[in-house]
């Protein structure tokens, strides 16, 4: 790729002229052999095809290219050429070397890109009479319509993959529960795995504070059992980890020292460092919260649940913005 030798101004010696796309050279290169010369672009694209010289046909390898003399290089410089917008009223007369970054910005390029003065569209100068507001802004309405369906496509397949694989790894998780009273390996393996599915389950529930804890509901019948279990499910508990954090909605299953009032109230001042987590309220509108063994190892180790509880309040729990984490 050279300058175009109908833009040059005067004669051009015969040794400037590139045999390949007999052009004036552009970042010339001689052959350290037979000293012909040629645009760098151009014999690079040569010696993808041939090793040979295209004038004598001797022996070419990039090994043997060297930039241009020093006399070649200031017989180019010069060289002056004419805008090739010349023929658009563009005036200039340029040197070889600002040549392209002029092309690129020329004012009197009919493909320059210029800004619609009504809908603010970038369109090329020489389109822009022809330029049409309304047809333009529908077609990118209709083209943003086609994305934005391919994407909703896209995300029904994933969200269904995503789906899948959720299943597989609670029938994973399922099998490894079963297979913990086999070994002390797989049990540390299937307390890790519910530790890192409560962890994440957890981090996409809202925040709470317990302002009475004399609400506290410790002995759910099993019909409140059912409840806890449909907002658990409407929460996103994992399911392997349902019937656990069901069953663990009884004071029985909570930690020794909120096993019973006594103890509960003895401890009263200790809670109100818990970290909870909210839960949908129960169909009968009673409050519900979690409060999980990874939000609270600040708090002593006869308050802090292994995994995690439930627990059910008539009144006297508050959502915390989202941003704060109350300890």
């Amino acid at each position: 790729m050279g300058f175009d030798i109908n833009y040059i101004i005067g004669h051009v010696d015969e040794e400037l002229i590139c045999p390949i796309c007999t052009d004036v050279l552009e970042t010339p290169v001689q052959s350290l052999h037979c000293e012909h010369a040629f645009c760098r672009v151009c014999i690079e694209k040569w010696m993808l095809l041939k090793k040979q010289c295209p004038v004598d046909r001797s022996e070419l390898l990039p090994s043997h290219l060297a930039p241009a003399s020093r006399l070649m290089r200031n017989m180019l410089g010069r060289l002056q050429i004419r805008c090739p917008f010349s023929e658009n009223d563009c005036p200039l007369i340029l040197s070889l070397d600002d040549y392209r970054a002029h092309v690129l910005v020329c004012q009197f390029n009919p493909k320059a890109i210029v800004e619609c003065k009504n809908c603010l569209m970038k369109v090329p100068k020489d389109e822009l009479p022809d330029h049409n507001c309304i047809i333009e802004l529908r077609k990118i309405v209709q083209d943003q319509a086609t994305e934005i369906a391919v994407l909703k496509h896209t995300q029904v397949d994933h969200e269904i993959r995503i789906g899948v694989q959720i299943r597989e790894l609670e029938l994973l998780q399922y099998y490894l529960a079963a297979l913990r009273s086999t070994s002390p390996i797989m049990r540390n393996v299937g307390n890790q795995l519910d530790g890192y599915a409560v962890s994440h389950w957890c981090a996409g529930l809202p925040t709470a504070r317990v302002n009475n804890w004399g609400s506290v509901v410790s002995t759910p019948d099993n019909e409140m059992h059912f409840l806890v279990r449909n907002s658990l499910r409407a929460s996103g508990c994992p399911m392997h980890l349902l019937n656990t954090m069901v069953e663990h909605c009884h004071e029985e299953r909570w930690p020794a020292a909120m096993a019973t009032l006594q103890r509960r109230r003895a401890n009263q001042a200790q809670m109100t460092q818990f970290v909870s987590r909210l839960i949908r309220p129960l169909s009968s509108g009673r409050q519900c919260l979690c409060i999980f063994g990874v939000d609270n190892y600040h708090v002593p180790e006869n308050l802090r649940p292994f995994l995690g509880i439930t627990m059910i309040f008539v009144d006297g729990v508050e959502q915390l913005p989202t941003d704060s984490v109350h300890i």
